[in-house]
């Protein structure tokens, strides 16, 4: 059953199948909707002082999905501090 956004949920769906992709390569979730998503790209050399110092940020990226159900990935701004 789909939302108000998403009232076939096939939006949903097609997120859905784009994360487990994504899941695959390596990618986390950091946040997500029926229609959107936020992934950040696992680095396994990245140290913990590196991501502390915000370098992670150019490893975000913002998922959305359009009414015809079309996944679009785009670098998502920086997380504030």
């Amino acid at each position: 059953m789909g939302g108000e956004i998403d009232p076939t949920g096939e939006r949903r769906d097609a997120l859905d199948e784009y994360l487990e992709a994504k899941l695959r390569e390596g990618f986390r979730i950091e946040t997500r909707t029926d229609t959107h998503a936020i992934v950040v790209a696992r680095d396994p050399w990245k140290s913990f002082l590196s991501r502390l110092r915000g370098r992670e940020a150019a490893n975000r990226y913002v998922l959305s999905v359009d009414e015809h159900g079309e996944v679009t990935m785009a670098p998502a701004v920086p997380k504030r501090s």
